[in-house]
């Protein structure tokens, strides 16, 4: 995700930012939930086309948070690679906006600790 430099911070009310790194914990562990089930993941950055699948977690978070909302496609592991499901994730409300209903499983745990946050 997005990491603000603290020039940046400075001038940003101290309530954003606690949301912007909740909203970073969010993801992180959306992102190891569905990594952890063998899947890889695309981003869709504000609506744009997605990128290549990958199951680095590092290059995932990179990508998130740059605009108002991205989508995540998920995809089956090897061999098949095909395109399983997706979450819509919604940066200033909550996270999580909507998702593919077969990723229950993924999602319900994350879900519950970000209830947590």
């Amino acid at each position: 995700m997005t990491i603000v430099t603290t020039a940046h911070m400075n001038s940003i009310d101290p309530s954003v930012t606690r949301r912007q790194k909740v909203e970073q914990r969010i993801a992180s562990a959306l992102v190891s939930s569905l990594l952890g089930r063998g899947y890889s993941l695309a981003v869709a950055q504000g609506g744009e086309d997605e990128g290549l699948a990958t199951t680095s977690k590092r290059r995932i978070l990179a990508l998130l948070g740059e605009c108002d909302e991205d989508y995540l496609f998920v995809y089956a592991p090897a061999p098949s690679h095909i395109r399983t499901g997706w979450v819509h994730l919604v940066y200033g409300n909550d996270v999580i906006a909507d998702y593919s209903c077969n990723l229950e499983p993924e999602i319900a745990p994350v879900s519950a600790f970000a209830e947590t946050l």
